[in-house]
């Protein structure tokens, strides 16, 4: 016969609760956006060098200029919420969110479509900030 016990195992059950999200996710994501927007500042720079040295069409180096400017504002912006992060200070939230604005009332003033991808990914990273504010420290 085999050995086989009727009585139930019981097994304390406890809950503990570990954070899903780590801080470095989120800093390097900003990083890593912050980062993006810059270079693209600087790409954007040299194709106006590029087309002023030219002179081939003067009156769109003047727009590039401004979409150079434009692009290291926002990637300023992102580069200070990541270093307001990685201090644990809930500037970072303030930060990111005034770049989004930015950015979209930027592309609305000058005609361009919203850059929907930034934006679903930049409210997706604030509302997931202020989901896990304790969790990440924030203050």
């Amino acid at each position: 016969m085999q050995h086989t016990t009727t009585q139930p195992r019981i097994a304390a059950i406890t809950y503990t609760h570990r954070s899903v999200i780590k801080k470095s996710t989120f800093v390097i994501a900003l990083a890593a956006l912050g980062g993006m927007s810059i270079l693209a500042g600087i790409i954007s720079f040299v194709s106006a060098i590029v087309l002023l040295l030219n002179a081939s069409m003067p009156g769109l180096v003047n727009t590039m200029l401004t979409d150079v400017a434009f692009d290291f504002i926002v990637g300023a912006l992102v580069i200070a919420s990541w270093r307001a992060l990685a201090q644990s200070k809930m500037l970072a939230v303030w930060l990111f969110g005034s770049s989004l604005l930015i950015d979209t009332i930027y592309s609305l003033v000058f005609g361009y479509p919203p850059h929907y991808i930034f934006i679903g990914f930049g409210l997706l990273l604030i509302w997931q900030m202020l989901k896990y504010q304790a969790e990440l420290g924030l203050s």
